[in-house]
């Protein structure tokens, strides 16, 4: 039986992260509670507590292998629903004024097949194929419209969740308590309530904002591309847009702007807005487009990493992974991911302690798992915060050596047009596949110090 660790955990939030956690809990504990505040339809719609939710999304390649591997043909499940499948360096591609790209630089012009694919969904879609999925293992139950209130703690430990069900009172005992409830989580509320420190905060100033809407795919478009987004180098342009073909043949479209350069949430607005971008080519696909939706606008003011990996102390069997612990600018799809690659961290943390010999396996369990989640984090943060500081006006902690960082990416985006193996490893990191590491790392490190030397010296 999964009983290894304990008979019972708890999951704070029915997400992504919440799910994913969920289901690496399945193999450690008798039952898996998830509560989760919404009433859930199960079909797939997006829920109030996502307000990003309307949005263009991106379940990057390092989310994908996750869920692949926690939910058996899970992309094949996925394509059964109405994802798009496409392929990276053919099928997705970016348009700015000079023309069209297959990297975020505009460096690479033509075609080249990474033999990577993608899959692009709606979020509701992508939510409602992980919920199958997780609702089909037969210790996880979900608890719908169960709104998670505070922590059942006593002598340093919890020992469960009160909760709120309809405006009725309630708890749940658990051996293990995961909080995966989003960027509004109360965990350092409750911290502050048993008697611990708050988690220390990194906030980035990246004042972004989106309006999306979906379309009707035209059945004049021929294109081969199913992911397309549009704009201009930073920091002269602060707008763009991007389309993501997604389920029965339809378009999400989002136009996207920084810095009081805001889309308009009205159909005339919209339009006049994505007629005003760097490249006519949105404008031109989308302006004879049947919209098949009501136009959503959603502000996204700051990026937010908790660092709860330098707390001194932390309640024993308590652990927080997701967008609870770090909130990324979502113009760069990488929350999901990153959410689901905490989970497979915490995963390979339980496999451990599940193969001791002896002794209490949920004894510190965060102080464990916490520097795992930050180094998981690391990757994307440091990615994200570059491309936001390429704007002056972005405010917060710039990672150290950006400027250094900035020059050596500039000289490996010279070698990724050279070379297609390059660019398939930049795309695997930038896709939180593989660490950012493996970009710092010989043979490519020296091939790309030499290339720094040969432009400094011109």
């Amino acid at each position: 039986m999964p009983d290894h660790l304990g008979r019972h955990a708890v999951v704070i939030g029915g997400s992504i992260a919440g799910m994913t956690a969920a289901r690496v809990l399945a193999d450690y504990f008798g039952q898996v509670t998830v509560l989760e505040r919404d009433l859930v339809e199960l079909q797939p719609v997006v829920h109030k507590s996502v307000p990003q939710g309307n949005h263009l999304h991106a379940l990057m390649l390092g989310g994908q292998q996750v869920l692949s591997a926690l939910y058996p043909d899970f992309t094949d499940r996925l394509v059964k629903l109405g994802a798009v499948r496409f392929r990276f360096g053919i099928e997705a591609a970016f348009f700015f004024p000079a023309g069209k790209a297959y990297t975020p630089s505009g460096s690479v012009r033509s075609p080249r097949d990474l033999g990577v694919d993608g899959f692009s969904q709606s979020r509701g879609l992508l939510e409602h194929c992980v919920r199958q999925c997780s609702m089909e293992v037969a210790n996880i139950k979900f608890e719908f419209g169960a709104a998670a209130e505070s922590m059942i703690y006593e002598n340093g430990q919890v020992g469960g969740v009160r909760f709120n069900r309809g405006g009725v009172a309630d708890s749940i005992a658990a051996d293990l308590v995961v909080d995966a409830g989003g960027r509004g989580s109360r965990a350092p509320r409750w911290l502050r309530e048993m008697g611990f420190a708050e988690p220390e905060e990194t906030v980035i100033g990246c004042d972004f904002a989106y309006t999306s809407a979906k379309f009707r795919k035209p059945p004049s478009y021929d294109g081969v591309e199913r992911v397309m987004l549009f704009g201009g180098p930073p920091p002269k342009y602060t707008s763009g847009a991007g389309i993501g073909e997604i389920e029965n043949d339809s378009w999400m479209v989002s136009v996207a702007g920084r810095f009081g350069d805001y889309p308009p949430s009205d159909e005339e607005g919209f339009m006049a807005f994505a007629k005003a971008l760097p490249t006519h080519k949105f404008y031109n696909l989308i302006k004879d487009a049947e919209r098949i939706s009501p136009i959503t606008h959603h502000r996204f003011p700051t990026s937010v990493l908790r660092h709860y990996e330098r707390l001194p102390a932390f309640p024993e069997r308590f652990v927080v992974l997701g967008d609870a612990i770090s909130s990324f600018n979502p113009v760069y799809g990488q929350g999901m991911s990153s959410a689901a690659k905490q989970a497979a961290a915490l995963q390979g943390l339980l496999a451990e302690r599940a193969a001791g010999a002896h002794g209490d396996g949920l004894k510190r369990l965060a102080a464990a798992f916490f520097p795992r989640a930050a180094e998981v984090v690391a990757s994307p943060w440091i990615l994200a915060a570059g491309a936001d500081f390429a704007y002056p006006q972005t405010t917060g902690e710039r990672p150290p050596s950006m400027d250094e960082g900035g020059r050596y990416f500039a000289a490996l985006d010279t070698l990724v047009v050279e070379d297609v193996n390059v660019h398939r490893l930049v795309t695997e990191v930038f896709q939180l596949a593989r660490p950012l590491a493996d970009l710092m790392s010989d043979p490519l490190r020296t091939r790309v110090l030499a290339r720094m030397a040969e432009r400094a010296e011109k």
